[in-house]
């Protein structure tokens, strides 16, 4: 897949929760990539500038832009730049980038998408990628947030479980009592891990502390694809 650069201009930028944005940026209509890739966007300040990486939250099927998932810090380099960022704003992009993409040719029945904060972009691009073309397939989404105040994307998430009933939606809170799930992702895992690939994004420790329970429980190396978020 060719490797582009190219100045895409903020088409919008919104707030998702009081630190996640939603930044769609435009693409030149030869921009592929796959489900899972990310880009980097040069950001700079009247100083100086830093290359950040960024999933692609949108599936390769909508083509002309880039929308991102970004978790803003106070005070970062980045998230201040990203922020004030308006409509009509530069940016230079190179991309796509990445390994963590999902397997067309796999042959388990199960595809267990495990996601943490902004780490369930990639998983969002794979789920609207590929959901409609694999029904002889069940997916499953854990989505860990601390509170109910941090949950975006739930509504889209609710929405696909509705349309696929191959799909099963969990969203999981670590800080907070609410009616759906609480705790960890890990404590959520499937029991039986027999035919299950298993897709994990997040933070470091996240994605570490789930691979090693998942090779505990016996499932093959091959069947654990991850991505580490800094």
């Amino acid at each position: 897949m060719p490797l582009h650069a190219f100045q895409a201009t903020v088409l919008e930028n919104k707030k998702l929760t009081d630190d996640v944005i939603f930044l769609s940026l435009s693409a030149p209509k030869e921009f592929t990539f796959l489900a899972g890739q990310f880009v980097t966007v040069r950001i700079e300040n009247s100083t100086e500038f830093r290359l950040k990486s960024y999933s692609v939250l949108n599936p390769p099927s909508e083509k002309g832009k880039i929308d991102l998932c970004i978790k803003i810090v106070d005070g970062g380099f980045a998230s201040e730049v990203l922020r004030k960022a308006k409509k009509g704003h530069s940016f230079q992009v190179k991309g796509p980038l990445g390994h963590f993409v999902f397997e067309e040719d796999d042959q388990n029945k199960e595809i267990w998408l495990i996601g943490g904060g902004t780490g369930v972009a990639p998983l969002y691009s794979m789920l609207k990628e590929h959901l409609p073309h694999h029904k002889n397939k069940r997916f499953f989404l854990i989505f860990s947030l601390k509170e109910k105040r941090d949950l975006f994307l739930h509504q889209e998430f609710q929405q696909l479980a509705k349309k696929y009933a191959n799909f099963t939606y969990i969203p999981t809170l670590t800080r907070e009592k609410w009616k759906g799930a609480t705790g960890r992702v890990q404590e959520h895992l499937p029991t039986n891990v027999e035919n299950k690939t298993f897709y994990i994004c997040g933070l470091k420790e996240l994605v570490l502390e789930t691979k090693e329970i998942l090779m505990k429980k016996g499932v093959a190396l091959k069947h654990v694809k991850s991505e580490r978020y800094s």
